[in-house]
């Protein structure tokens, strides 16, 4: 074969990679051009990458990986295990019902529970409601990504439940993603806010003429980002237990066994 001739494993690989960007840049939103913009990489190069023609440099392919706000092993697979199904990540809003279901699957699945937003608190030794003030988001953005770097090192298998606004921080969600198996928990906006004033908890509607309103425009300015999970469970269709017998599902498929216990919750 010659030095210009792809073999055949080679010619499989290049056409995975194409698949895997075009599932990136469908994913994060952005047209093939805007790619290109925030890249440095030509559109005509793009379109050979994502049509499998494109013999790509890992200088290259790293500037790709960024601008989709992707982990590079996402895009280039790998035969080594990371654990990245080992780990499972609740997100969404809050009233999605994600502190309920991670404690229920950890306990079934046997492995440890993190609720990311306690963690941080307990790093910082600061009130949740003082860092998620205008003068402690920077510096909870900050702890957000290192506690959770540090939870995904010394965890091979857990669940971690995130902020409904960590979705926001492209570099923390992109590690959230490219370590984690990530689940969107999907709700109305009615269920939302019902579920987080039947938990007494009235910040959504103090001082707020129109909480649901606002709720709605979040959510809506959020999907997107949401659907960049790896999948989406509809707690406003699914009961709990319905719910968390599909997470399990998730879960065996993984490689987890379940402790025995009941089918349902």
């Amino acid at each position: 074969m010659g030095s210009g001739q792809k073999s055949l494993d080679e010619e499989a690989f290049l056409e995975q990679l194409g698949v895997r960007v075009r599932r990136a840049r469908a994913r994060a939103g952005l047209t093939r051009r805007r790619l290109s913009l925030l890249s440095g990489v030509s559109e005509r190069f793009l379109a050979q990458l994502e049509s499998g023609e494109g013999n790509i440099s890992i200088v290259l392919i790293r500037r790709v990986a960024a601008a989709l706000g992707a982990e590079l092993v996402e895009l280039i697979g790998s035969r080594i295990d990371t654990g990245r199904r080992g780990r499972f990540a609740l997100t969404g809003l809050r009233g999605a019902g994600k502190s309920t279901l991670g404690a229920r699957l950890a306990e079934r699945l046997a492995v440890p529970f993190f609720e990311l937003d306690a963690a941080v608190v307990h790093d910082l030794g600061i009130p949740l409601d003082a860092l998620f003030a205008p003068s402690g988001q920077d510096m909870f953005r900050e702890a957000e990504r290192r506690v959770l770097a540090q939870l995904i090192e010394r965890h091979e298998r857990c669940v971690i439940t995130t902020s409904g606004s960590l979705v926001l921080d492209p570099q923390t969600y992109s590690l959230l993603r490219g370590r984690c198996f990530t689940v969107w928990l999907k709700a109305l906006p009615e269920d939302h806010l019902s579920r987080v004033l039947a938990q007494g908890d009235l910040r959504p509607i103090q001082g707020r003429e129109h909480a649901l309103t606002e709720l709605r425009t979040i959510l809506a300015q959020r999907e997107r980002l949401y659907a960049m999970a790896d999948t989406v469970l509809d707690t406003s269709v699914h009961d709990e237990a319905q719910a968390l017998n599909a997470l399990l599902a998730l879960a065996i498929e993984a490689g987890h066994t379940p402790v025995t216990g009941p089918g349902t919750i």
